[in-house]
């Protein structure tokens, strides 16, 4: 990963790694796109599979992060 995630793509790996939805705070009609954006960043980035599952360099990021 080349860059720092945002605060909604942590909150969206915080919230798959607990088991909730990614985006359970959205509700918010302008939100969706981001929402989705965000889903996608993290796809390209490796850090979730096609599932909105993390991957091992997910879980790094968040293990990394937590320290």
């Amino acid at each position: 990963m080349n860059r720092e995630l945002s605060e909604m793509e942590l909150m969206a790996l915080n919230n798959i790694a607990a088991g909730r939805d990614p985006f359970g705070e959205c509700h918010v009609r302008g939100d969706y796109g981001k929402c989705m954006l965000t889903l996608a960043a993290l796809r390209r980035a490796g850090l979730i599979d096609h599932h909105d599952r993390l991957t091992d360099a997910g879980h790094g990021v968040l293990t990394s992060s937590a320290a």
